[in-house]
């Protein structure tokens, strides 16, 4: 769950979260998902969003360079020319980037 939150552009409804992670039991989905509002995932008013420790979670557990990672949360707003540091791609405003790989 944490890891579709992390790859969305913007925050998630229920529904939308729900059909990313693929749980179609309603009731089943909820309990999980309150479960992680209790520490990683925080509920705005736009849907579902990672937490400042969920952020945590999928950092520690993917191969981004934490100081690329903390540069880009501290650096003033990308200009429109500016490439990102890990994905090379312009315009690009995403503090977290998940890659995964089959191991």
């Amino acid at each position: 769950m944490e890891l579709q939150l992390a790859t969305a552009e913007k925050p998630l409804t229920f529904s939308e979260l729900r059909e990313r992670v693929g749980i179609r039991d309603t009731g089943r989905f909820n309990y999980h998902l309150s479960k992680l509002r209790e520490r990683f995932v925080r509920e705005t008013d736009d849907g579902y969003d990672l937490g400042h420790a969920g952020e945590r979670v999928i950092l520690a557990a993917s191969d981004v360079d934490p100081e690329i990672a903390r540069a880009r949360a501290e650096a003033p707003e990308s200009t429109a020319d500016e490439v990102c540091p890990v994905c090379n791609e312009t315009e690009c405003n995403r503090l977290i980037h998940v890659h995964l790989t089959n191991r």
